[in-house]
């Protein structure tokens, strides 16, 4: 399946929701072939949907040409999560199918952090709590230069306890960046337990709105609230956030809201256990 800009919505909802059910499993099989290295399976299940809208429904792409100057952009502070990023772009037709089971192998440009820009990523980095403030700094070139692509983000909770970006979230307002959207993969669970144990976040709403942003929250495995949060707001010179409630290792009983799936070995047993749950194979 090809992205699906061009349908109408009901459409679009309806090929979404099928496609979400490939990368799903297109993301366990990446982690099973990822083998004794791991792969960071629970991050990337609960961000699959998010991923997919976004390149595969709202961003402005040239899938023939990734680095198209007028593109939108699109920075992710969950590089753990490539297994949600990866197979979205190549859905998007951004880069070929065939790399996805190559992922981590000698060669391959898939690495398990986002690494080449020729196949159309615009950040890495790998230190948490850079992305907003690199996506601050992009849109607000953007603006100074008329140019009316936007800017997308998206990040972690657990991502949210860095200091700078709280400093990113301030600068945005102060410049009135509405080309930028910061989506928050709202699951709760950061590396090391739940979020609200850790470092509480709520009510994240009310804390971006007294930010000074404009700001929606979604349930995050939902293509069509996806869809609606995106094509549905409408810029009013503030920056914008969707905060996204997802379930980290969504789909995946073993895996729902454990923490030690951040980075885990999907063993052969639990592989096939994973494509029975999600329907690939009887039981």
């Amino acid at each position: 399946m090809s992205a699906c800009k061009d349908l109408d919505t009901v459409k679009k909802v309806e090929a979404l929701r099928a496609l979400s059910h490939r990368l799903r499993r297109t993301a366990v099989e990446m982690a099973h072939a990822s083998g004794e290295s791991g792969a960071h399976l629970g991050g990337s299940l609960s961000c699959i949907e998010i991923y997919e809208v976004l390149y595969c429904a709202v961003m402005r792409l040239k899938p023939d040409e990734p680095n198209w100057p007028d593109r939108d952009r699109l920075v992710s502070g969950k590089e753990h999560a490539v297994l949600g990023q990866y197979p979205a772009m190549a859905a998007a037709g951004l880069f070929s199918e065939d790399l996805l089971m190559n992922y981590k192998k000698n060669n391959n440009p898939l690495a398990g952090h986002p690494l080449s820009p020729e196949l159309g990523f615009d950040y890495s980095c790998c230190s948490l709590g850079m992305a907003l403030p690199v996506a601050v700094g992009m849109a607000l070139d953007t603006k100074r230069c008329g140019r009316d692509h936007r800017v997308f983000t998206v990040v972690g909770d657990g991502e949210l306890d860095e200091g700078s970006v709280w400093e990113a979230i301030m600068s945005a307002a102060q410049f009135r960046l509405d080309n930028l959207i910061a989506v928050v993969d709202r699951n709760g669970l950061s590396s090391d337990g739940p979020t609200e144990s850790i470092m509480a976040l709520e009510n994240l709403e009310d804390k971006f709105k007294a930010f000074g942003w404009d700001c929606v929250v979604v349930d995050g495995h939902d293509v069509e609230a996806l869809l609606h949060a995106f094509e549905d707001h409408v810029p009013s010179g503030r920056p914008y956030a969707v905060i996204a409630k997802t379930t980290k290792g969504k789909g995946l009983s073993f895996a729902e809201n454990v923490p030690l799936w951040h980075k885990s070995v999907l063993t052969d047993a639990l592989y096939e256990q994973a494509l029975r749950e999600l329907g690939e194979i009887e039981s």
